[in-house]
């Protein structure tokens, strides 16, 4: 902790202490001894001229923040003319009564100056505006105010991001932040330096946001120094464990945290267990900041629920202080005085390494104790981040939540209990019970193979609550096409799939099903299969130009098959050149090959075809032969084309075709 504010709050106990006889215990006082700071925000017309509003200021808290009198709209009425009156009327309040003051707010999106919004001032004006505001303002209080909140809100809603429809992020850019800090450093090197938000006290995308910005300016070497949690929370509030891991990862940046501007608003009208809700909301505020090395004070906006912001913004809320509007205590304030009170019996801390493992129609969490625990209270919701309801109070660390419905997801927190009192919620857990089974899952679900070769599929067996073995076995596959699993039957979690296709296997698409049964269930998972015809199919093709001359040529086709062909074409189309005409065709096959030619006056096309009925034995180089007559000119045969298409027993026509 600075040695200056060690002075401060020493300085506070001693002025408390000269009103311990008027009210016991007041809050400053065991605040100051715990080394908090305990604050409120005041606003001006009562504190000029409501003795009650004034002495109950005066005696419980050791820190003030002004709740306008501070702001830019308050203090500079035009461009070259500041309004101290009231700024130092409340610092003179403050000193008078030992009281630490937290300067808020420097730069802010709202409660802006007509002047300044409605001027047209360029990029460097408005940079010198912002920097002789500060100057001035700070310069004014240097040394006597101990945070600041420069800069306050500039995040935004939703998304993560810089607010863009900022003034001063309109008007300078993003850089206005780090130009604010810089000049703050300068007006007042002993304050803390903030950074004030909403919103951004737990774990989210707002926080990360926040974090990520702190992160990155103090990596610039801009003089961050704190962050500020402003807590406006609705009723029922309650700190958890993801409040601790976010005050822990700022921490690891270096900077003190302080819950600025807290109150927690209540459903209008209230009643007694709301009050008690409420308690527990600022009981765990201020046992918070006194178990987390980097939390500062504790600071409520306003304090009693006469002069509250709540019900003129959020309509239908109110009572959301301390004080109610006749200047009694309420719960919350015993609540803080109980957890400030040295010596007291504290509440555990709460659970760690909270976990949650979904079975079928149930969910078994465990954690880790915290020291100091006696049981515990397991709460569930369906919504994350609660509201939470206590479905069972435990003394070991481990319950199975059971009679939940398959295919809903349950969020849940655990709280620690004592005698004095529940700790915070953990860190939330989430879990989604299905019913027990499997499923399967083929990738790919889409396999090719071709004759003669083979291919693999994964099949994966998805299991929930499922142990038993799983047997697989293929169905649906063409004639031909064999399947072998491996492993089969398997209590893992996947198998691998081999489809092998013989050189005859049939030809084209076909859906095989893969069939999972175990432990009474059975599952299947489809995968579309085709079988092809290998490189050649079966058939090898060449071709060949026997004769070349002025006056005569030859091509021909040769055919290899190492399978029967049911079916069997071969054409030869010829380009008619000069001279060229048909003069012949045969074939080495025989009978069982019908053969003719027709001729255009562009081509001329020669035709072989397997009788319909026959079947063509297995064969070598069979020969299909085109013969033209020339009339003294070389024909050119590179345009000349053959195509042939065949059929194997059982299977589909394949095609292949080129070039002379």
């Amino acid at each position: 902790m600075p040695h200056n504010i060690r002075r401060l709050l020493a300085a506070c106990l001693s002025a408390a202490a000269v009103s311990a006889a008027a009210t016991a215990a007041p809050l400053r006082d065991s605040a100051s001894a715990r080394g908090l700071f305990i604050g409120a925000a005041a606003t001006m017309g009562p504190l000029r001229n409501e003795p009650i509003y004034v002495e109950t200021l005066r005696r419980e808290f050791n820190m003030v923040v002004a709740e306008n009198a501070f702001k830019m709209d308050a203090l500079r009425p035009s461009a070259t003319t500041y309004n101290f009156t009231d700024a130092d009327a409340l610092m003179a309040f403050a000193e008078q009564n030992g009281m630490a003051v937290r300067g808020h707010t420097l730069v802010w999106h709202s409660q802006l100056p007509g002047w300044l919004t409605a001027g047209n001032f360029t990029r460097d004006q408005t940079i010198a505006i912002m920097r002789d505001h500060i100057r001035t303002v700070m310069g004014r209080y240097a040394g006597r105010i101990v945070h600041w909140d420069v800069v306050n809100e500039a995040v935004a809603d939703g998304t993560g991001q810089l607010r863009t429809n900022s003034f001063w992020h309109q008007r300078i850019g993003p850089e206005y932040i780090a130009l604010a800090f810089q000049f703050a450093r300068e007006a007042d090197p002993t304050a803390v330096l903030y950074y004030n938000d909403y919103e951004a006290e737990g774990l989210g995308q707002k926080s990360d946001a926040v974090f990520n910005l702190v992160s990155s300016l103090r990596g610039q070497g801009v003089p961050v120094d704190g962050v500020g949690w402003q807590m406006h929370k609705i009723n029922p509030f309650r700190i958890q464990g993801q409040h601790v891991t976010n005050a822990q990862r700022l921490a690891s940046l270096g900077v003190e945290i302080s819950i600025t501007e807290m109150d927690v608003r209540i459903a209008l009208p209230t009643d007694a267990t709301e009050l008690q809700q409420q308690a527990l909301a600022f009981g765990d505020a201020v046992r918070f900041c006194l178990e987390q090395p980097n939390c500062t004070s504790l600071t409520t906006w306003g304090f009693t629920d006469k002069y509250s912001w709540v019900p003129s913004v959020f309509g239908g809320f109110g009572d959301a202080l301390i004080y109610n509007a006749s200047y009694q205590p309420k719960p919350a304030y015993t609540a803080l005085q109980s957890v400030l009170e040295e010596g007291s019996p504290q509440p555990p801390l709460p659970p760690t390494g909270l976990t949650a493992t979904a079975g079928s129609g149930q969910v078994a969490l465990a954690w880790a104790a915290p020291s100091g625990a006696a049981s515990y209270n397991v709460k569930r919701s369906t919504t994350s981040g609660g509201p939470y309801a206590t479905v069972a109070s435990v003394t070991g660390t481990s319950f199975t939540n059971t009679g939940l419905t398959n295919g809903t997801t349950y969020f849940f927190v655990v709280s620690a209990v004592n005698g004095a009192g529940e700790s915070m919620n953990s860190t939330q857990v989430n879990a989604t019970p299905q019913a027990s089974g499997f499923t399967l899952q083929a990738n790919p679900a889409s396999v090719s193979v071709s004759r003669g070769g083979s291919a693999t599929s994964t099949i994966g067996i998805v299991r929930t609550s499922f142990t038993s073995s799983v047997t697989l076995s293929a169905s649906g596959l063409p004639a031909g096409v064999t399947a072998a699993f491996n492993p089969s039957p398997t209590t893992g979690n996947s198998s691998v799939l081999t489809l092998t296709a013989s050189a005859t296997a049939t030809l084209g698409p076909a859906t095989v099903t893969v069939t999972g049964t175990g432990g009474g269930l059975t599952r299947t998972t489809p995968i579309a299969l085709t079988v092809t015809a290998p490189p050649g199919g079966n058939v090898t093709v060449t071709r060949a130009v026997t004769s070349n001359s002025p006056w005569f040529t030859e091509e021909q086709v040769r055919i290899t098959n190492t399978v029967s062909l049911t079916a069997l074409s071969v054409t030869i189309v010829v380009q008619r050149t000069t001279g060229v005409s048909a003069s012949g065709q045969y074939n080495t096959v025989g009978g069982q090959i019908q053969q003719g030619n027709t001729s255009t006056a562009s081509t001329i096309t020669y035709q072989f075809a397997l009788a319909p009925g026959q079947t063509l034995g297995t064969g070598t180089n069979r020969t299909f032969a085109a013969q033209m007559g020339g009339t003294g000119t070389v024909h050119p045969t590179s345009g000349d084309t053959w195509t042939v298409t065949y059929t194997a027993a059982g299977g589909q026509p394949v095609t292949q075709s080129g070039t002379f």
